[in-house]
């Protein structure tokens, strides 16, 4: 956040500032942590750009009347601007990394409970409220995927099996999909595998919040139009809407993993819906990774407690580079500071007006960790064990939906099928089974894992 501009004010912009909207929960990071930072880091940034905005000004007059006296006076005057902002911008870029990132957000002196108390009262509520609906039960996107905060997308299958087929000779046991989801529930808790965590969530658009979703959701989502949606639901309403299988509103069951202090992190979220008449049950398994974080922002636990002279010389230097951008960005970030008051009130009524007509999105559109992840594997072994993670979950699950059909004397020969199917195969056209597998390359100059919505064929 202190080191990167543009992530700290989306943070604050798309989330903090955004009341009414949904907030992206994401494995391993604490928001209310990461806000107070944000608003800190912002709050630097601010008096930064005051300082470069007083300079650049002062600067221009004093500019204009030394070239009244002689072109080189004005030359020099240009030089020990510039000389003034890079003293401005490098004792801010230094300060933030050896007074602030080295001393409090490295692993072994990072404390979540030492994060700076926002100074604006609003801000602090607001961040409060967020971080008591952190780890919630629903996640509400604001676009086409929904598994919002929870990385890209990389595979997705789907199949459709017929439980009104028994084997030879045996009657069809009934079942209920709780009676399923429970037992695959269990038989996956049992992997044991390290950072394994299950969750069911119910997944729903905000876009339909006000339109889309019955009434008892609704009540339980939205009980204020004017926002925020909750962040938790009822068990109860999970188990109606997963007896039902339909609607806008959907609940999964989330197998998340995490490995790697919290780096990878792999979730399949798997939706299993029985027919009315129980002769159809439609599985349906997605798998979500985040991985690591961008290389800058990795470099933090390699600082010392104080900067080496080959070290202050690069930081001061490349504060050179950044300076002439920033010095002349300054103004508008200071005018935008200024005036932000009241363009969040525009924008409130604005939002206000699309809630009165019901096109109102209360989704999350932004994610930290996703803006964060740099798409790459950093080493060979986290490749091997986002396979491990995403295969071992992906065969238990589908080794014991085999299991239970055979407890309950369903037919399983298509079935079999179809899992040798998603074990071995990127894409299978078929009649009632889809897959769908974006193309993988690793390696620190390997392009970000790409989702795109399965094609049924």
């Amino acid at each position: 956040m202190y080191t990167d501009v543009t992530l700290a004010r989306s943070a604050v912009d798309r989330i903090v500032k955004e009341p009414r909207k949904a907030v992206a929960s994401s494995p391993g990071v604490s928001m209310g942590c990461v806000l107070r930072h944000a608003l800190a880091a912002q709050q630097r940034h601010r008096r930064r750009d005051i300082l470069l905005t007083v300079l650049l000004c002062t600067g221009l007059i004093a500019l204009a009347l030394a070239f009244a006296v002689s072109g080189a006076a004005g030359y020099t005057v240009a030089f020990l601007g510039f000389l003034m902002a890079w003293a401005i911008v490098a004792t801010e870029f230094v300060s933030a990394h050896y007074h602030v990132v080295s001393r409090q957000l490295k692993r072994e002196n990072f404390d979540p409970q030492r994060a700076p108390r926002p100074t604006n009262a609003r801000d602090a509520a607001r961040v409060d409220a967020i971080e008591l609906r952190d780890r919630g039960n629903v996640l509400i996107s604001s676009s086409y995927p929904p598994f919002v905060g929870h990385g890209v997308t990389y595979s997705t299958w789907s199949f459709a099996l017929n439980t009104a087929r028994a084997e030879p000779g045996r009657q069809v046991v009934p079942f209920t999909v709780h009676e399923l989801d429970r037992y695959l529930s269990a038989r996956v808790g049992e992997l044991g595998l390290p950072g394994l965590d299950l969750a069911h969530v119910l997944l729903v658009n905000g876009a339909d919040l006000l339109l889309g979703v019955d009434e008892r959701t609704r009540g339980e989502l939205l009980p204020h139009t004017g926002g925020p949606p909750g962040a938790h639901v009822s068990e109860s309403l999970l188990r109606e809407l997963r007896e039902h299988g339909r609607g806008t509103a959907r609940p999964y069951l989330a197998i998340r993993v995490a490995g790697w202090g919290g780096e990878l992190v792999s979730t399949l979220f798997l939706r299993c819906t029985l027919l009315p008449d129980r002769s159809i049950a439609f599985i349906e398994g997605s798998n979500c990774l985040l991985t690591p974080v961008r290389q800058e922002y990795r470099t933090v636990d390699a600082l010392l407690g104080s900067p080496t002279l080959r070290q202050w010389c690069r930081l001061v230097g490349e504060a050179g580079l950044r300076t002439p951008y920033l010095l002349l960005r300054a103004p508008f970030a200071v005018r935008d500071d200024l005036f932000a008051p009241l363009s969040e009130g525009r924008e409130q009524r604005r939002q206000e007006r699309r809630i009165r007509v019901r096109s109102f999105n209360y989704g999350a559109e932004f994610s930290l960790r996703e803006a964060a992840s740099s798409g790459l594997y950093y080493r060979h072994f986290q490749e091997i064990d986002e396979e491990l993670y995403s295969k071992t979950v992906e065969h238990r699950v589908l080794d014991s939906l085999v299991q239970f059909m055979e407890d309950h004397n369903i037919d399983t020969h298509e079935l079999i099928q179809r899992q040798t199917t998603i074990y071995n195969t990127g894409l299978f056209a078929g009649r009632d089974i889809s897959i769908n597998r974006s193309s993988v390359r690793a390696g620190s100059s390997a392009p970000p894992r790409t989702a795109q919505p399965a094609q049924r064929r």
